[in-house]
């Protein structure tokens, strides 16, 4: 199952879209503004598979960022 979530560092402040396959992390896309962050963008963002073994690896430096609606 293929599942899509906005991810901020925690260290940085930086938001990445993530693309997840079975609840393992297989692309990501950033990082973002927070302006570009809206729910319906998730699944057509450019995803790539480079450094998404190392997110996944280290995924508890992120946290699930809710983008803000205005």
């Amino acid at each position: 199952m293929k599942t899509y979530e906005y991810w901020r560092g925690r260290a940085t402040g930086e938001i990445w879209a993530v693309k997840m396959l079975d609840g393992v992390v297989v692309g990501c896309c950033g990082p973002l503004e927070p302006h570009e962050c809206e729910e319906e963008f998730l699944k057509a963002l450019d995803y790539s598979p480079e450094g998404a073994t190392w997110t996944e690896a280290h995924r508890d430096g992120y946290d699930l960022y809710e983008p803000v609606k205005v």
